[in-house]
């Protein structure tokens, strides 16, 4: 099993792991936007490893994208769903409404990984509704922007933004275009962007 991390996609998405339970391990102790920077190069490296998988594919033997495609499933649904339903929960010090978003984004997440785990992209490359991939930038956007909110209300603000993201993860009302080509290293860009003035912002705070 462990061969499998042989391939260069896959232990591209091994380092997201990494990367995603510092993450989880920095949130837990408190040190939330610590956490979500270290979560933003998950976010990075989720795109890095299927722009390697669509180039190395003709080369990679048989098995190897399968497994790749589930394990990559696992680390969108930690990354994506499994952190910000912890996040808001531990912004909000575990209000009633902070569970009600946490559970309507796991349940949300979860179909949208196992529609997508059978149906995929749309001939354009485009995606139903909103990738559970948005929800680490958008922890990242609604941190960044808390300074001037008033305290009590930040955490309202942030399960509600929630509830919304899970809605539109579910829709096929919409679709989203893949984050590919020149796209992924302008992500990666707005990753390292982004970790650096979460990084900042826990300077300053704490």
């Amino acid at each position: 099993m462990i061969g499998y991390l042989r391939d260069y996609a896959n232990s591209i998405t091994a380092l997201a792991y990494l990367f995603a339970v510092i993450g989880l391990f920095l949130a837990l102790n408190r040190k939330i936007e610590l956490g979500v920077a270290a979560m933003l190069w998950t976010w990075s490296l989720d795109h890095w490893d299927g722009h390697v998988a669509r180039k190395t594919g003709h080369r990679r033997p048989r098995g190897v994208p399968e497994f790749g495609k589930s394990f990559d499933g696992f680390a969108d649904f930690l990354h994506g769903v499994i952190f910000p339903a912890a996040v808001i929960m531990l912004i909000s010090d575990g209000t009633a409404l902070s569970l009600i978003a946490s559970l309507i984004l796991i349940l949300a997440g979860a179909i949208r990984l196992s529609y997508f785990e059978n149906v995929g992209l749309t001939p354009d490359a485009r995606f139903y509704g909103i990738p559970v991939s948005y929800d680490t930038p958008l922890l990242a956007i609604l941190l960044l922007a808390r300074p001037p909110l008033p305290a009590d209300l930040f955490p309202t603000i942030v399960a509600a933004a929630f509830i919304i993201l899970a809605l539109l993860h579910v829709t096929t009302a919409i679709r989203v275009p893949a984050i590919r080509g020149r796209a992924v290293p302008i992500a990666t860009a707005i990753a390292i962007a982004g970790s650096f003035a979460l990084a900042r912002a826990a300077g300053i705070s704490g």
